[in-house]
Parts: structure tokens; C-alpha cells; sequence
């Protein structure tokens, strides 16, 4: 039974002593304290060191170059009066930092050092002009992790956190051969770098294999370039990814940035999205971004702003509807005249990105079953993924000119076509279930291939990679590939479509001229 104790300011004695109470069981001594769990901030307190200098990854890389390749030698630059002072002292620290070296013998490849100041602290920097030594460099090509391929590793993750590589490419040590390729001229003589420099065609690959291998193995890290993403499900399982993580960088000599940490959150941006554990978010910065735009005065500033748009396109159910009047604007046998109907459009193409609140598109988890829903309209193609109800991404695609004539139970068979292929690294290798509002596929895809009308059988053909059940649903049980489909307009540039090059074989293939006139045709 609890029991109510009231404390009072009064010079009375106390009814019951402390070991009455103790007798009667009334309260208990604690005699131990159990330390509380340590949290993640002080996880990264116990690697100060991480936090300071300027890293150093195991190993060397080279510079390989194309050996027909012509050295170039370019004079320095011509430095104004008031930064000269600045200038040398920035030189001198990288190279007391061992970043450069002073070269006094003859070299091959010779650069020009561009000097920029910054804005906010205004500190030079140094940056070498390698236009020439780039066209001469073979990349190694080594494939950059892109969003879409870590997020089905973030199913279930709930708590985050997100550390910078400080200096980046830094940290990666040239080869001595391969720094003299990177020297550089100044009004203070020749130096040449001794870590991989920015501005090297092939820096980006270099350092995101380094990186890779460093991480390699490490349970609920990933790291793209200079990002490091640490994730977990529960906040025991992200701290101790945490801790291996850090682990790790002490040991390989990877030192993060103190500034650009964020530890253990339940949404993080990272590489322009924001990550939740209820899916993936449109970055607020991004948002803000858009929101705040004006209406393009040029093509060229129309086609910045629909890159970024497009950026954020698989967030959009409508999106190739709504600025299609802008992209009729970048025909090149259009002029740019911006008049009403683009006000509408672009106003309507902001909303649409930076409604409240926001899309929010689910982790994509291969434990689970996929649906892709897909519709045909008139003049567009709509499909969307789910896996348990919620959406993974969105598409749409407006019909070329020759599309639009199809019958519809082409276009709708071409949906699905489409979708598979739009969405080709999630459905292939899977079972997928399908889900159409034209009955009639259910019973053309039964049939023998050869009762098929031509143009169905080829699109037939290109499905046999894909494993899938087509289902009928009404169309008012799937309303968001209906609205993209009916919500696309006609296509505007002018390639072909999906299937086309099939189509065009096999006409080729049937035309009775020999092989010299087809030549000449």
C-alpha cells in the first residue's frame, strides 16, 4: 500500500526515527548505483581525437595518364598586392601540414594555382587549374553509391547520425611519382601536392574506393565521398554502430569534422534528403530552395530550376502534368515567351514540392511483398511501388505522338512494360504482384504468345525478365497511378519510345530490298 509522506518546516520531533521506518519496511536503503547507459554524445566524446588534424588513409594512390598524352607548363598568376602576405602564409601552413612541397628541379606538368577568398571568413584557398593534366587521366570508374541503392539497407533504422570526412581528399597520400604531376606555380616558386588534390578528374573514385574499404564490413555504416551515415533500429544497436564506426576511423586514420556532426536523431538530412524512420523526406533546405524561387528569365535559368525540380521528382504524383508548359519552353523550335500559363505552371510546380505536410516515400525492404500499380490514360503513362500500402516512389511518362495512337489495351500493357523498366532495380528478381484497371491483360497474358496481336507479342517479349501477376483493381482503388496517368501530357522531346528500337528491327528485317540498297537507304 502506498504511502504519502508530506515534509514540513517545523521544529517537532519526528513521529517514527529512520529505523522505525527501516523495521516496518515503510522505505529502503540503496546501497548500489547502477551507472545509467552512456549516451551517444559521450560515445563520440571518448574520440577526441578523431575530431582533430587533418587525416591519413592507409596506403598510396596513383595517377595513372594516357602515355600519348602532351605535358602542358602554365606561368603563375598574377596575385594583387593585398592578398600576396595571405597567400604565403596559407602555403606555408600546407606545407607545414606536409600538404605541398617546394619543387626546385625540372617537371613535366606544370599548373597555375587559382586563388579564391571566402566569403564568410575570409581565408584564401588555393585551388590547381588541372583542365590539361584531366584530359589526360584515366579514370579508374569506380561506381558511386547513389541513394536509391543504400535506402532498402535503412528499413526499420530509426535513429541516425551523419559525420563529415574533414578535408576529404586530403587524407588520401599521392604517390611521389604521381605528386610530381601535380605541380603548380606561384609568385613564390613551384610546388607540388602530397595529398590527392581537389579539382582531379579522378579524385572522386580514388577516394570513394578508399573509403569503402575503410568501412568495409561495419554493421549500419555507409559512406558516401566524404558522408558518413551511421543508422540503427534501436538506439542500443545505433550506438554501438557508432562506436565501431569511430572505432574504425582511429584506426585508419580518418579524421571527421566537429562542426558537421550529427549524432543520433530520428531525422537527418543526407545528400539532399531527409531520412526518418517512417521512409525518406523531401531535405527542408531544398524545399525552402525551391519555395523561394522566381520565375526564369532565360531558357537556360529554366533549365536549371526543372534540374532541380527533378531532383525531387519521385516525391511529385503529377509533376510531368504540371511543368510540361515549361518544358515546351526548352524546344529549341520554341522561343522563350514567358506569359500567364507559365506563371500558373511554375506557381503550381512549387506548391506541389513544397506542400505541408510533405511526401514521405517508405524504405524499400526486400523482406517484403512489392506491388506496382500502373494506368494508361489518353495522352500519359502513371505508376507508382508500394510495399505494404505505402508508396516507395512515384513516375509518370506523357506519350509520344505514334503512343498515343496504341489501342488501349496497348497503352496498358506498355504501363506495365514501363513501370517494370522505370522501376527495373527493385522488381527484377522478385515476384511481383501487379495491379491494373483493364481486365483484359489478365486473360492476353495467359495466352500463347502467338495469339497475341505484334505489337502486344513484343511487348511480351521484353517482359519475360519479370516475374509478376497482373491483378485487376477498379481504377478508383488505385487513384494515384490513375491521377499520373491522366495527369501527363504529350511527350515533348522527341526519342523514341519504349520498344521503338524493337519495332523499327523488325521492320527492317521484312523489307524486300538487297543489303546494298538498304546501305544506301
Amino acid at each position: 500500500m502506498p504511502l504519502d509522506f508530506f515534509i514540513v518546516d517545523t521544529q517537532s520531533p519526528p513521529v517514527l526515527g529512520l529505523k522505525a521506518y527501516i523495521d516496518l519496511d515503510m522505505i529502503k536503503l540503496v546501497l548500489s548505483v547502477s551507472s545509467p547507459e552512456r549516451d551517444a554524445e559521450s560515445i563520440v566524446d571518448e574520440f577526441a581525437d578523431v575530431f582533430t588534424g587533418i587525416g591519413l588513409f592507409p596506403g598510396e594512390c596513383n595517377i595513372h595518364l594516357d602515355p600519348s598524352a602532351t605535358p602542358v607548363v602554365h606561368p603563375p598568376r598574377r596575385v594583387p598586392f593585398a592578398l600576396q602576405n595571405r597567400l604565403r602564409e596559407e602555403l606555408d601552413s600546407m606545407e607545414d601540414q606536409v600538404i605541398i612541397k617546394k619543387v626546385t628541379e625540372p617537371t613535366d606538368w606544370v599548373y597555375a594555382l587559382c586563388v579564391v577568398e571566402k566569403p564568410k571568413t575570409g581565408k584564401l584557398r588555393g585551388c590547381l587549374d588541372p583542365r590539361d593534366l584531366n584530359k589526360a587521366i584515366k579514370r579508374p570508374q569506380y561506381p558511386l553509391p547513389t541513394l536509391e541503392d543504400i535506402t532498402p539497407k535503412l528499413a526499420g533504422a530509426r535513429y541516425f547520425s551523419v559525420m563529415d570526412a574533414r578535408s576529404g581528399y586530403w587524407a588520401v597520400k599521392l604517390s611521389e611519382k604521381s605528386s610530381y604531376l601535380t605541380t603548380f606555380n606561384t609568385i613564390f616558386g613551384r610546388y607540388r601536392v602530397c595529398r590527392l588534390p581537389f579539382g582531379i578528374v579522378s579524385a572522386q573514385d580514388v577516394f570513394q574506393h578508399k573509403i569503402d574499404k575503410i568501412y568495409e564490413g561495419l554493421p549500419g555504416v555507409i559512406a558516401i565521398v566524404d558522408d558518413i551515415l551511421v543508422y540503427g533500429k534501436t538506439k542500443e544497436e545505433h550506438d554501438r554502430n557508432l562506436r565501431t564506426m569511430l572505432e574504425r576511423s582511429r584506426e585508419k586514420g580518418v579524421r571527421l569534422n566537429p562542426e558537421k556532426r550529427t549524432v543520433c536523431v530520428p531525422e537527418v538530412s543526407y545528400f539532399g534528403h531527409c531520412l526518418t524512420p517512417d521512409g525518406i523526406k523531401p531535405d527542408p533546405q531544398k524545399v525552402a530552395a525551391i519555395k523561394e524561387m522566381t520565375p526564369p528569365k532565360n531558357r537556360a535559368k529554366l533549365e536549371t530550376i526543372l534540374g532541380m525540380v527533378n531532383y525531387l521528382a519521385k516525391f511529385a504524383q503529377s509533376l510531368s502534368d504540371i511543368n510540361a508548359p515549361l518544358r515546351q519552353l526548352l524546344r529549341q523550335d520554341s522561343e522563350f515567351l514567358w506569359d500567364k500559363q507559365h506563371d500558373v505552371a511554375f506557381q503550381k510546380m512549387k506548391d506541389i514540392i513544397t506542400r505541408e505536410p510533405g511526401p514521405v516515400l517508405a524504405f524499400f525492404d526486400t523482406s517484403k511483398d512489392l506491388t506496382l500499380q500502373v494506368d494508361a490514360s489518353k495522352y500519359g503513362l502513371g505508376a507508382v511501388l508500394l510495399q505494404e500500402g505505402k508508396p516507395l516512389a512515384y513516375a509518370s511518362k506523357s506519350l509520344t505522338d505514334t503512343e498515343i495512337n496504341y489501342a488501349q489495351i496497348e497503352k496498358e500493357l506498355l504501363a506495365i512494360l514501363w513501370g517494370c523498366k522505370r522501376f527495373h532495380q527493385y522488381v527484377y528478381g522478385r515476384h511481383i504482384t501487379v495491379e491494373s484497371d483493364h481486365k483484359p491483360l489478365e486473360a492476353i497474358i495467359r495466352k500463347p504468345l502467338s495469339a497475341a496481336p505484334p505489337r502486344l507479342q513484343r511487348m511480351i517479349l521484353q517482359l519475360q525478365k519479370y516475374s509478376f501477376t497482373i491483378v485487376h483493381v477498379p481504377g478508383k482503388n488505385i487513384p494515384v497511378a490513375d491521377t499520373l496517368s491522366r495527369k501527363s501530357m504529350p511527350c515533348l522531346d522527341e526519342n523514341f519510345s519504349e520498344g521503338m528500337d524493337v519495332q523499327v528491327h523488325t521492320v527492317l528485317s521484312t523489307l524486300p530490298v538487297s543489303d546494298a540498297k538498304l546501305s544506301s537507304i
